[in-house]
């Protein structure tokens, strides 16, 4: 019994373990990045004068005697690769830990005025807030507190349900492993140990595995980390404090199963009754529990396995974007900085305007604005409304695509059911369904101004527009009606189907729209590069000074984002699983033998007396068919009826065994009261 419960507390610890490495440390990584004793704050609408301003005023503060220090963070910059830098006014007294994951990278640097210049105006300091307060007047902006913490229970909150059953059954397991000793106990009693004596003995043998355990773990993630380069030495002190606590919420379970040394029966030892009928309900009680528990647990896990293998399914669907390059959003930091500067959101927008016909010329480029559409038909699903009301809505089923994407990917056919091939785009050009062409008049207002808003995007950021001149009126052409197709790159799934775009009203992009329209459509990933590598977009952003402001990912960025997640959820939800179902067969042991034990005789008689194992275990068998109503639940919560009926298989397999082990084979000695 000892060398099962030490095999269940390695499982438990290092699951915990596992837990606290990807969970726990991964949270306070970012809330100790740098010096986390600093508060934070953000100047608001701050232009990069004024944050100029309020670095010199802090500066003048405190930088020259120490008085007070300075920090500044910068969001992650890399699509694959996350990189956070520190930024510190005095960068050498703080402490500068690796981070463990391979994946991230933390970099320190002094800190400059032309970097705090160029942030978003988040910053950290330990500068009296009454202080902050004069310079933001003197400034002339807005310094408020910013709280930027990740709070820690979210962790218990995502996990509670698994967290809620690992604790039950440690306490169980802790009971059983008490119950199970208790004739050895009873001999000490007879000898004349106290009950004190008899909990240090077991306190002392049970401290000795735990250590063992702890020191094997921690063993485990060192070496781990040394061999990867990863190493820091704050991470083992954590961990070794976390499984330190748990080790303790141990021994205080395991001082709750203590009571039983109140019960022991010394006459009932003698007799060799070590088991109790009321021990054997018990256990049976606690297994039937818990084998409805872990099953909704593992059903959770086959869903979130189901979820990563449809997800992976997808993945290999969407292969063909590999080639197909676009934004994965901007820097947020450059993006800040650049709304409250217009000569650098003017400088932006002149870049990636040049980048759309640099690319354009080549043959390469792809305008596929449908971010507003997704975000409708969200909308519209999430409220209860019909998507099919969007899909009627001539306002809002639109999108804006380019005549490349049209003939590569649209293949629309005329009114006369023709391929519509080299459209005449000499005046501004829409396509629009035949069912709407009795709405002709309206679609044209409707639309000629959209599409001058789009000329003159400009005007709305308080920047000089490159068009001066509006359009009067659009070419219309109409096209067949039930044209439906998928939003390339774009995940769009509701309620497990897939939601497809139905006769949206197109707008031609020939390019001529302002420059910060496109800035806008390259951040949502609307602009679309058919490239054989990444680094030819990257190299040709650098050109036009792009290259901070913009992160390059494929078309598979967001699946790919969407399999990481499932897949974190999936391995989280199967390390519990693997736990609790070695915990289940141990408990299906225990409870199987105290019954066989416990009912020994019984079974012994029965046997010689010719009895068939139908008749036998009859009781049983009516019981596992009650049990089978518990399958029931399916009908409320997630609950695999499958894996319930193989547990219950397994069960009565592992009674089955027991009753050849213990009574067949012992079958004289247990007649001869043996």
């Amino acid at each position: 019994m000892k060398k099962l419960l030490f095999i269940f507390l390695l499982g438990q610890l290092m699951l915990l373990s596992y837990i606290f490495n990807q969970s726990i440390y991964a949270i306070f990584e970012l809330n100790h990045l740098g010096d986390s004793s600093l508060d934070g704050y953000i100047a608001e609408d701050a232009s990069s004068d004024h944050l100029l301003a309020i670095y010199e005023q802090v500066s003048e503060e405190c930088f020259g005697e120490n008085d007070c220090q300075l920090q500044l963070i910068k969001t992650p910059v890399s699509d694959q690769h996350i990189v956070y830098d520190v930024y510190h006014s005095e960068v050498a007294s703080i402490e500068q830990p690796k981070a463990i994951a391979a994946n991230k990278t933390f970099r320190y640097f002094p800190l400059t005025n032309e970097e705090f210049v160029d942030s978003n105006g988040v910053f950290y300091t330990d500068l009296d807030s009454k202080v902050l307060d004069q310079i933001a007047n003197q400034v002339g902006i807005s310094i408020k507190p910013y709280q930027s913490m990740i709070n820690y229970k979210q962790i218990i909150l995502y996990n509670a349900l698994n967290f809620g059953i690992l604790l039950i059954i440690s306490q169980l397991v802790l009971f059983i492993y008490t119950f199970t000793r208790i004739k050895v106990n009873a001999i000490k009693k007879v000898l004349g140990y106290s009950n004190g004596k008899m909990v240090r003995a077991s306190l002392k043998q049970f401290l000795t595995m735990e250590l063992m355990i702890v020191v094997t773990t921690i063993s485990i993630h060192g070496l781990y980390y040394l061999y990867t380069d990863h190493f820091v030495s704050r991470y083992i002190y954590l961990l070794f404090a976390f499984l330190i606590c748990m080790v303790v919420l141990n021994v205080v379970m395991l001082l709750c199963t203590q009571i039983s040394l109140r019960f022991i029966d010394i006459h009932s030892m003698i007799k060799n009754n070590v088991y109790s009928n009321r021990l054997n309900y018990f256990l049976y009680m606690v297994k039937i529990l818990l084998m409805l528990a872990i099953t909704v647990s593992v059903s959770l896990f086959f869903a979130n396995y189901e979820d990563y293998q449809e997800k992976t399914r997808q993945l290999e669907e969407y292969k063909k974007l590999e080639h197909y390059f676009t934004a994965a959003g901007y820097n947020a930091d450059a993006d800040d900085k650049a709304m409250n500067n217009p000569q650098q959101l003017e400088a932006y927008g002149d870049g990636i305007k040049q980048v759309y016909q640099y690319f354009d010329e080549l043959g390469q480029l792809y305008v596929h604005r449908v971010t507003h559409l997704i975000d409708a038909l969200a909308i519209s699903s999430y409220s209860g409304d019909g998507i099919e009301d969007i899909y009627s809505n001539i306002e809002e089923n639109y999108i804006v695509v380019n005549e490349r994407y049209v003939q590569d990917f649209l293949h629309l056919r005329d009114e006369d059911g023709n391929d519509l091939n080299n459209i005449s785009l000499k005046k501004p050009t829409i396509l629009v369904p035949m069912k709407y062409q009795s709405q002709h008049a309206k679609i044209q207002e409707i639309y000629t101004e959209r599409y001058n808003d789009m000329l003159q995007y400009n005007k709305w950021n308080g920047i000089p527009t490159a068009n001066s001149n509006k359009i009067d009126e659009l070419q219309i052409i109409y096209t067949e009606n039930n044209h439906e197709f998928e939003m390339l790159g774009k995940d769009m799934e509701y309620d497990g189907s897939k939601i497809r775009l139905k006769d949206p009203i197109i707008i031609i992009d020939t390019g001529d729209f302002d420059s910060l329209y496109y800035y806008n459509v390259l951040n949502n990933g609307d602009l679309i590069f058919k490239l054989e590598e990444r680094e030819a977009l990257i190299n040709i952003l650098g050109e036009y000074n792009l290259t901070e402001l913009v992160h390059v990912g494929t078309l598979l960025t967001p699946f790919m984002t969407s399999i990481h997640n499932a897949e974190f959820i999936m391995y989280h939800s199967l390390v519990f699983t693997i736990l609790f179902l070695f915990t289940l067969l141990f408990i299906m042991y225990i409870s199987n033998y105290v019954d066989v034990t416990t009912n020994s005789r019984r079974y012994a008689y029965q046997y010689v007396y010719g009895y068939s194992m139908f008749k036998t275990f009859k009781s049983h068998l009516v019981t596992y068919v009650l049990l089978l109503s518990g399958s029931l639940i399916t009908l409320f919560i997630e609950f695999n009826v499958l894996f319930y009926i193989f547990i219950l298989v397994i069960d009565f397999f592992i009674l089955l065994l027991l009753y050849n082990v213990v009574i067949k084979r012992h079958i004289h000695k247990i007649v001869k009261c043996g």
